[in-house]
């Protein structure tokens, strides 16, 4: 049996583990479906005590990587206070502990940390890859055998999943690796989607992970000393010429590498898509809870004993942000309104709020609330407005509006602010996070990304047991909002794709459509298809044309 938490390390009572050699045996198939199904099985038979996971304590910069039996990884968690120290934002540097968790668990798994170590003595087939090489590639086989995020059951009611990680007892697989490739996945290839058999990574997320492996390698490379000879010039590199820089007029264009993951991407199999055309998987009516649910979820909220929380939804659901560019939002504490008990005054004087969210009027025109985000990519930098969309009808018809109005916002957020300046009272300096939590541990301080699912899962919960069983939202998450904001802007209100492009942050229009492909509107089609009800109507109608035509040919 091999156990997880002993791996990689010399200690008395460590079993008997694999290394370089086995891994190598395990991935030198030259078909590469083969390949996965070796690596899939020998994860479906391992038995370990636990999986790395990451420590992370709200918005803060208290971030590290910790074993499987709780104790730091020293390694792992100075590379991410180094990226700190470079001046990464917080966000990106929890992005790259995701990835650099998997990797240690990789490393794990094969008993490849002592092997990392003496690399460079490794003897080199003649005409075959580079051992580095084929330890990045198994790597990326990994990725494609286990699921995208691993879903644990917190009935216990810890706010960390760090226990669940260190009581695993088997590897968390996917699908496809849990079936060995037997299950089959037909996606749709036009518009430049990928069909994949292998994985729930897609190929440029693949491509992101082996970049945080390899910058981790290079950090073990240039900071420690047991791992000083670790081989770097076995990574594929690329050149690239930084064209625009203040001595580029001058000097020439500058020339540096960097590591080719796209190479390695592709030598594992993983054919991702090119550098101009990014895929996307589209999104199905199926993964969307429709406008109804979303409805029946915001009665939960109360606008006046929980404003906090059903602002943190409005915002997820008619400004279209991603959670964590929800809870990251931030005010200048110096800007709101000194008496927040007098409420035309304080409401009036919102107008003047600064930060990441702000009342924008023009002259001549009526005033709008923006919120400026992005952190993921520079693409994903955006200001998006609360804009009042209202359908297209027929003339005549009183248009429906779905959407809250200014003045029904400014109200939303009045009581909010009223909540929030509650839930920071003893607390000795306003952060300047919009949303505060009103937990009994955490009181006061700044949500995160990982609070927001949690109200989520709370508030799905709650509406199942309300409802008696008749709405289950509980498979869904807070991004879902998100796909809502934009299927609706695209069936119910007929939005161009670029509007909604901008207003998601996505990279190019191609991605907007690819991912919500199944949702574009065609001539004559109703903004309810692919819903229930819609296709019982459809039924409906048919059955009644039926009856009429046997009634004529009756007569």
């Amino acid at each position: 049996m091999i156990q997880g938490s002993d791996l990689g390390r010399d200690e008395p009572g460590s079993v008997a583990t694999l290394g370089y050699p086995e891994l190598l045996k395990t991935v030198n198939y030259v078909n590469p479906a083969q390949r996965l199904v070796g690596s899939a099985r020998y994860y479906k038979s391992l038995r370990i005590d636990g999986l790395h996971y990451v420590h992370h304590v709200g918005n803060s910069t208290a971030i590290a990587l910790c074993r499987p039996d709780h104790r730091t990884h020293h390694e792992g968690t100075s590379f991410l206070l180094s990226l700190l120290h470079q001046g990464r934002r917080v966000n990106t540097v929890a992005r790259h502990a995701q990835n650099l968790k998997k990797f240690l668990d990789f490393l794990m798994l094969w008993d490849l940390e002592p092997t990392l170590a003496a690399l460079n003595d490794s003897p080199l087939n003649p005409g075959g890859p580079y051992p580095l090489e084929v330890i990045l590639e198994a790597f990326a086989d990994y990725l494609r055998c286990i699921p995208k995020r691993v879903r644990f059951d917190n009935a216990t009611g810890v706010p960390t999943y760090g226990i669940h990680w260190a009581l695993l007892k088997a590897v968390p697989l996917n699908a496809h690796a849990q079936m060995e490739g037997k299950l089959s996945v037909l996606t749709d290839a036009s518009y430049g989607l990928q069909a994949r058999e292998w994985g729930e990574f897609p190929p440029g997320a693949i491509g992101l992970i082996l970049f945080t492996a390899c910058r981790y390698l290079e950090y073990l490379q240039n900071r420690t000393k047991r791992f000083s000879r670790l081989p770097l010039e076995q990574i594929p590199v690329k050149e690239v010429r930084a064209r625009h820089s203040l001595i580029a007029g001058t000097a020439g264009p500058r020339t540096f590498f960097v590591f080719d993951v796209a190479k390695l991407a592709r030598d594992a199999g993983v054919e991702g898509p090119a550098a101009s055309y990014r895929a996307a998987t589209p999104v199905g009516f199926n993964t969307v809870f429709t406008d109804d649910d979303a409805d029946a979820f915001f009665e939960l909220l109360d606008p006046y004993n929980r404003p906090l929380d059903r602002l943190l939804f409005s915002v997820l659901r008619y400004f279209g942000l991603r959670p964590g560019e929800a809870a990251a939002i931030q005010l200048d504490p110096t800007s709101l309104p000194r008496d927040l008990t007098n409420y035309h005054a304080a409401r009036d004087s919102l107008r003047n709020l600064r930060g990441d969210i702000q009342f924008v009027q023009e002259s001549g025109l009526a005033g709008t609330w923006v919120i400026t985000t992005g952190w993921k990519t520079p693409a994903s930098h955006r200001v998006v407005p609360l804009i009042t969309h209202r359908m297209p009808t027929e003339a005549g018809s009183h248009p429906a509006r779905r959407f809250p109005t200014q003045e029904e916002f400014t109200d939303l957020l009045y009581w909010a602010l009223v909540q929030r300046q509650e839930r920071l009272q003893g607390v000795r300096h306003d952060h300047g996070g919009l949303f505060v939590s009103g937990s009994n541990r955490g009181r006061g301080g700044a949500i995160d990304r990982k609070t927001v699912y949690r109200l989520f899962e709370r508030y799905a919960e709650a509406l199942y047991v309300q409802s008696q069983e008749h709405i289950d939202l509980r498979a869904y998450s807070p991004h879902t909002f998100r796909h809502l904001f934009a299927t609706v802007l695209l069936r119910h209100y007929r939005r161009p794709l670029e509007d909604i492009r901008q207003w998601l942050g996505h990279s190019s229009v191609a991605v907007t459509r690819n991912t919500y492909i199944h949702w574009l509107p065609e001539a004559g089609d109703s903004p309810q298809r692919g819903l229930v009800a819609h296709m019982a109507d459809t039924y409906e109608q048919q059955s009644q044309a039926s009856q009429r035509a046997v009634d004529e040919d009756s007569r």
